[in-house]
């Protein structure tokens, strides 16, 4: 029998994933409830849609944009591996990057048959990333910290959206694509703690807070947005943009004083309001 090797700094044991230990104490995030009444749809793969659902349903599938066929998305993963080769602090940081890699890739593999499901077309269709976050420079360890704790952070919120969607094959992944997205952002907020351990790299994340906190706030669109009461009345979300917003923020502020930094004007540097 082979033996299992020892573990090692290395190895990071107790670390992957870092839902676990968010999840074991209880439901980390807030509901996202409905408060409006609306039709009760149900569509599984295969069923007839309503031309104005598929339309929407296919929005919002090609903003989350990680799918196998977009070749767009697997150019990003791209920037990730070699950001942890180039910036990692440790050989356990760059372990871990690549735990995350792996399973971004799983969820472009959900997504992947999901859209095959809804149309082979649109599966193989390339997406470019649109929103500016994705375009934002990532000059250092800190500021890769900050994009996986906030921008992870944003799709595991509407991944929790998802689980009460009208569109059964996307409710049923939900959950696991909500567990993966908070432990990638758990991973993020990990390296942050580190960072902000000494009074230098305390300044370095107050002062990286001014471009990844307003981009990461404009990652839920525009709060008048005209098509979030049509998402809402087919099921396909709960809430509207202002509302996911005001509770992603109220969890980010948390986390970010516990890290002893001061939270920005949230109207500042702001594109989308």
């Amino acid at each position: 029998m082979i033996e299992p090797a020892p573990a090692t700094e290395e190895r990071p044991r107790g670390l992957w994933p870092f839902w676990r230990r968010l999840y074991a104490a209880g439901d980390p995030l807030p509901r996202l409830e409905c408060r409006v009444a609306r039709p009760a749809h149900r569509f599984d793969e295969g069923d007839p849609l309503p031309d104005e659902y598929r339309a929407l349903l296919v929005k919002m599938l090609r903003h989350e944009g990680e799918r196998a066929g977009n070749k767009s998305f697997l150019g990003f993963m791209a920037t990730c591996l070699d950001l942890a080769e180039t910036l990692f602090p440790t050989a356990e940081a760059r372990l871990l990057k690549a735990e995350y890699l792996a399973e971004e890739l799983k969820h472009a593999i959900l997504f992947h048959r999901l859209a095959v499901g809804l149309d082979p077309d649109f599966a193989l269709r390339d997406a470019p990333y649109a929103h500016y976050t994705f375009h934002l420079p990532r000059e250092s360890w800190a500021d890769d910290a900050f994009f996986h704790f906030l921008v992870d952070l944003n799709g595991a919120f509407h991944a929790r959206d998802w689980r009460e969607s009208s569109y059964a094959p996307l409710a049923r992944m939900a959950a696991t694509i909500e567990r993966d997205e908070l432990g990638h952002s758990e991973m993020g907020y990990h390296f942050l703690q580190s960072i902000c351990e000494d009074r230098r790299g305390r300044a370095l994340a107050q002062a990286l807070l001014a471009k990844w906190y307003p981009a990461a706030l404009d990652m839920f669109g525009r709060s008048d947005s005209p098509n979030a009461p049509r998402f809402i009345q087919w099921g396909l979300k709960s809430v509207g943009n202002a509302e996911i917003r005001a509770a992603y923020k109220g969890y980010v502020d948390g986390k970010l004083r516990a890290l002893g930094l001061d939270v920005p004007d949230e109207r500042r540097n702001r594109r989308f309001l």
